[in-house]
């Protein structure tokens, strides 16, 4: 659907991939201009629907009981590799909130929160943000990545997620995930799709900078990288993303400075990304960003109120860091006690409103 997708085929090596990411591109590039057409390697369009993102696919799986382990060994990790891909932050009119929309909406239900699962009981759905596939390429298939605009990003990233993924999954014990732990992974979702690689996450109940998480991944990935033929030094541009905690959103919203009318900004953005390497200069010679705070519960609770107005259906307010629903049906509970909201039972369901003046019945 207006996308071309590059299937790279099984790749063992750093620099395999690399070279199949140039020749893909540029034998794209080439018949494309035959039609008339650019590339435009995004996350998103300023105008246009769809989302574009980079799939990578891990491994071999034959054991759903131990894919289904390593999903939830995983899963407190998968946010930070959402953080580095973070590219779309302006989509289907959406504008300058998040650094990557694309993650906020779960990609139009392409690239969703996962579920926590019990391996007796799990069954397989298409869309999970990563998650074990058996069927046909038995892989383990990391989604949450925005589409890389850049050749080399795409190239350390992909293996970075590999070398991790495959560290991670020597581990084949038992893993279960608390309901604190799952909750503290929503929270890092959300803060990687509203700030990238500026964000904090909560880590272990404390805030964290993703950057420092992402350094101590490196380390332990060493063991997959080794087998990738390749090490973190090679890493050069993931490297000066991490130390000026700079991703690919940055540079379309210093675009969006300067051109801010939404078709304007398409046609720059559109011309400047047939060079595959203009982020890659862009980084270099980028400001360096401070770090966002982890927030704290009561600035979520915030968050939480500040996306009601008048009469939203309760529904909505779970959309907003995908929690559970005890978890946000507890903070409704918590906001009408404390008069900051009244509950309408209609024939639609229970509708929410913020109290201007505090309700007289709270």
């Amino acid at each position: 659907m207006d996308t071309l997708e590059f299937a790279l085929g099984i790749n063992t090596s750093f620099d395999q991939f690399l070279e199949r990411i140039k020749a893909v591109t540029d034998r794209a590039t080439q018949v494309l201009r035959e039609f008339g057409l650019e590339l435009y390697p995004a996350g998103s369009h300023p105008i246009e629907w769809m989302y574009n993102s980079s799939h990578i696919h891990v491994g071999t799986i034959h054991d759903e009981i131990r894919g289904t382990y390593l999903e939830s060994r995983l899963l407190r990790y998968v946010p930070v590799f959402g953080a580095i891909s973070a590219n779309s932050p302006f989509a289907s009119g959406h504008a300058d909130g998040f650094k990557s929309y694309r993650i906020l909406h779960n990609a139009h239900n392409c690239s969703c929160p996962p579920s926590i699962r019990d391996p007796r009981l799990a069954q397989w759905s298409w869309g999970s943000d990563a998650a074990p596939k058996v069927y046909s390429a038995p892989t383990f298939e990391v989604r949450i990545t925005d589409c890389a605009s850049s050749r080399r990003l795409l190239a350390e990233l992909a293996v970075f997620t590999a070398a991790f993924v495959h560290t991670v999954g020597e581990d084949v014990t038992e893993c279960k995930v608390t309901e604190a732990e799952y909750k503290e992974y929503l929270t890092n979702r959300w803060m990687a799709a509203k700030y990238g690689l500026q964000a904090s996450f909560i880590w272990d109940g404390k805030g964290r900078p993703v950057v420092e998480i992402i350094d101590e991944m490196l380390d332990q990935a060493k063991p997959g990288l080794k087998a990738l033929g390749t090490d973190r030094r090679d890493l050069a541009l993931l490297s000066t993303m991490m130390q000026k905690r700079v991703c690919q959103a940055d540079l379309v919203l210093d675009l969006a400075k300067r051109y801010p009318d939404p078709y304007c900004l398409a046609s720059v953005h559109s011309k400047l990304v047939r060079d595959l390497e203009a982020f890659d200069n862009y980084v270099e010679s980028a400001a360096s960003l401070e770090p966002v705070a982890a927030p704290t519960e009561d600035e979520i609770r915030r968050i939480h109120l500040s996306f009601v107005g008048e009469g939203i259906h309760f529904y909505d307010l779970r959309d907003v860091m995908y929690y559970p629903a005890p978890v946000v049906d507890q903070m409704i509970e918590d906001f009408v006690e404390r008069g900051l909201i009244q509950v309408d039972i209609t024939p639609r369901g229970a509708l929410l409103s913020r109290c201007i003046q505090p309700c007289v019945d709270a």
